[in-house]
C-alpha cells in the first residue's frame, strides 16, 4: 500500500520548485535533525527557512508547513518551494558536492511536488549538473506512477 501526502489547502500560488544547496558547518553531523536546522535557522525562529532538507545519504527532512512562504530561496520565496541539499563547509570555503545520494532523492522529491503542484517551474540554483538532470526528467517524462 502507497502512502499519499496529504497536503491542506493552499492560500498561496506555487509557481516554483527551488532546489539550492543548504551549507553547514563542517563539524555539523549532518544526519542529526536538530543540529543542521540549528545551524541553518539563522535569523529565523524556528526552521532553517527550506520546506525540505536532504542530508548526505539522502533522507528527507520535512521542515517547514508548504503553506508558509520559503525564506531560503532567494527570489522566488513568496510563490515557490524550497528543497534543500545540505552541503559542508570547511574553514576555507571549500564545499562538498552533492552526493549520489541526495541527487536521487531530489529526483523522486521534485517528481512528487511536480505532481501536487503541475503549473510550477523547477529552478535550480548555482548547480548546472543538477538542473540538467532534472530538465532530461522533466523532458523524460520520468515520475513514479507508484508515488
Amino acid at each position: 500500500m502507497t502512502k499519499r501526502m496529504y497536503i491542506p489547502a493552499m492560500r498561496r500560488d506555487i509557481l516554483y520548485l527551488v532546489v539550492e544547496k543548504a551549507v553547514v558547518d563542517s563539524y555539523i553531523d549532518t544526519e542529526n535533525q536538530e543540529e543542521v536546522v540549528g545551524q541553518l535557522k539563522g535569523c529565523f525562529k524556528d526552521d532553517s527557512g527550506f520546506h525540505f532538507l536532504i542530508t548526505q545519504q539522502g533522507t528527507l527532512i520535512c521542515d517547514r508547513q508548504l503553506q508558509r512562504p520559503a525564506d531560503a530561496a532567494t527570489y522566488y520565496n513568496a510563490e515557490g518551494v524550497a528543497v534543500g541539499y545540505i552541503v559542508k563547509q570547511d574553514e576555507s570555503g571549500a564545499m562538498q558536492k552533492i552526493t549520489a545520494a541526495q541527487v536521487a532523492t531530489v529526483r523522486t522529491a521534485v517528481m512528487v511536488l511536480r505532481r501536487i503542484f503541475p503549473k510550477a517551474t523547477v529552478k535550480v540554483i548555482k548547480n548546472s549538473t543538477l538542473e540538467k538532470i532534472l530538465i532530461e526528467d522533466e523532458e523524460e517524462g520520468e515520475v513514479d506512477p507508484n508515488l
